[in-house]
C-alpha cells in the first residue's frame, strides 16, 4: 500500500513539531541555568584580610563582594599552631602587648559579614609594642572559610591573596579561634 502525500505531509509536520519542542525545551533549560548563575553572582561574597596601621595596629577582614559572607570557620595560627585568643597569639609571638585601649571583635562560625563591612578583628593603640609586633607578623597566619547564601564556599588564607573555592567549610573546634 503506497504512502499518500497527506501521510508524508503529516509525518513531516509531526517531526517538525517535535524538533521545535525539543529546541524550545533546550532553550528554556539554558535560560534557567543562566538565571541561576546570575542569581549566584548577584550574592557572591569576596573576603580579603590583612593588616592596617592607621593608629596602631589592626587585623582586618573586609567583604568587597556583592553578597553577604557566612563564616563557616576561622583560625589564627602562629608558626602553624592554632591559637584560641589574642593573648595566646601575643604570648606565642613573645610580644608583650598592653591590651589597655585595645578592642577586638568576635569572629566565628555563623557570623554574617555584610557587603562593604570592614571588621577589625583586633585593634591595638599606638605604642612601643606595635613595632615589635609588626616585626613578628610573618609568623601570624589566618584562615577563613565562608559561604554565600547559595552555599557556594571559599577558603581564604592570609598568605594567599585570592580565596579558593571549596566544597564546604569544616569547623574543627580544637583549631577554632574562640575570641
Amino acid at each position: 500500500m503506497p504512502v499518500t502525500l497527506s501521510e508524508i505531509t503529516n509525518r513531516i509536520m509531526s517531526a517538525s513539531a517535535t524538533i521545535i519542542a525539543m529546541v524550545a525545551l533546550g532553550t528554556g533549560l539554558y535560560q534557567a541555568k543562566l538565571s541561576r548563575d546570575q542569581a549566584r553572582a548577584a550574592v557572591w561574597p569576596y573576603l580579603i584580610s590583612g593588616n592596617s596601621g592607621e593608629n596602631g595596629y589592626s587585623r582586618i577582614v573586609q567583604n568587597v563582594g556583592l553578597g553577604p559572607a557566612i563564616i563557616g570557620s576561622f583560625e589564627i595560627l602562629v608558626d602553624g599552631k592554632p591559637m584560641h585568643s589574642w593573648k595566646e597569639v601575643a604570648d606565642s609571638l613573645h610580644v608583650p602587648i598592653g591590651f589597655k585601649g585595645s578592642r577586638s571583635t568576635t569572629f566565628r562560625r555563623g557570623l554574617v559579614v555584610p557587603v562593604g563591612a570592614n571588621i577589625h578583628l583586633i585593634e591595638l593603640p599606638d605604642s612601643t609594642d606595635i613595632g615589635l609586633l609588626r616585626s613578628h607578623l610573618d609568623h601570624l597566619r589566618s584562615f577563613i572559610c565562608y559561604c554565600s547564601l547559595y552555599d557556594d564556599c571559599w577558603a581564604l588564607d592570609s598568605d594567599i591573596s585570592t580565596p579558593t573555592k571549596v566544597k564546604a567549610c569544616t569547623d574543627d573546634s580544637t583549631r577554632a579561634f574562640r575570641e
